[in-house]
């Protein structure tokens, strides 16, 4: 199956209880109306007191502490707030990619009808945005407190059609997201990142500046490590690349590659101090968002980088 099925998709809706919602509301409250924000701010709900980290925001310096104990401390914030969530796919031709159980595209798809469904589960606002095959190469649906918007979305990642003009890279459409995006948002990007063009780290920066950013990274086994299987072709929109995966070295380079791809997205995440979950295709796409999910909260909204193997957790 290359293309989600709206109905599975809908269906997820139902299903989702079968995740522990309860559990995931304490401990994955990035999809809950009441959600306890982790943002450093100001006339807030004071939490606590901690020694300060490097990239920790120093106007939440509490001089008091840092007076008396001679090291940095700072005061940590917490709100009840309701959200805007917002879920960013790629659609371009390397989802549409998988060696085991099911395609990278399907996996997204899933993730992100999950979080949707939990977004409306709990009266939150949801909107989306897609790059790559859809019309005019991105669409953009704001955030809206119904079920239609999720709808859309679901719809707009079953649609079989190819729209493709060229494709769109997420550093692109990170100006339109950027944008468009409302202050305060959870901003959820599904994509398998191998195009990590040379203004994403500033694209990124910029929707970070004015949203929580959480990368949720879909990949296949064979992203990382291909076994021979004699010419494989791979396509980026109209351009095609064959690979022969029988030639050591060429697979040898291909390794390289994607181990610089994965150190160059773990430098962003941890730079940037994003949320990272890892997806991947021969493993279950609610046991690996609930467990990434629970991590994010863990650590405070901030997940540990990629590893460099496709199919491994983060």
């Amino acid at each position: 199956m290359l293309y989600p099925d709206f109905r599975e998709l809908m269906e997820l809706g139902v299903r989702t209880p079968g995740m522990d919602l309860a559990a995931r509301r304490k401990a994955v409250s990035v999809m809950t109306g009441d959600y306890k924000s982790p943002f450093r701010g100001r006339g807030l709900e004071f939490e606590e007191v901690r020694a300060y980290a490097p990239g920790d925001d120093v106007r939440n310096i509490d001089w008091r502490v840092t007076a008396r104990t001679g090291r940095p401390h700072l005061k940590l914030y917490s709100e009840d707030r309701e959200r805007s969530v917002l879920v960013c796919i790629d659609r371009n031709d390397s989802m549409r990619f998988g060696t085991r159980v099911t395609f990278k595209s399907i996996q997204a798809a899933r993730a992100a009808a999950l979080i949707g469904w939990a977004a409306v589960r709990d009266n939150d606002r949801i909107g989306s945005s897609l790059f790559g095959n859809v019309p005019e190469g991105q669409r953009f649906f704001g955030p809206r407190r119904s079920r239609r918007s999720l709808w859309r979305m679901l719809k707009l990642l079953c649609d079989k059609k190819d729209h493709y003009k060229q494709p769109m890279a997420l550093a692109d459409h990170l100006q339109l997201l950027g944008k468009a995006a409302p202050s305060g948002s959870l901003v959820f990007i599904i994509s398998d990142f191998l195009d990590l063009g040379h203004d994403l780290k500033k694209r990124l920066a910029d929707l970070h500046a004015r949203a929580d950013v959480v990368l949720i990274s879909v990949n296949d086994p064979a992203d990382g490590k291909l076994t021979k299987a004699g010419t494989i072709i791979f396509s980026k929109g109209q351009e095609r690349i064959a690979i022969d995966t029988d030639d050591r070295e060429g697979l040898r380079a291909y390794e390289r590659a994607w181990n610089r791809n994965r150190q160059i997205l773990d430098d962003m995440v941890r730079s940037l101090r994003l949320g990272f979950v890892q997806i991947s295709t021969d493993r279950d796409v609610r046991t690996d968002l609930a467990l990434g999910l629970r991590r994010l909260r863990k650590t405070g909204g901030r997940g540990a980088g990629p590893k460099r193997t496709a199919s491994g957790a983060a």
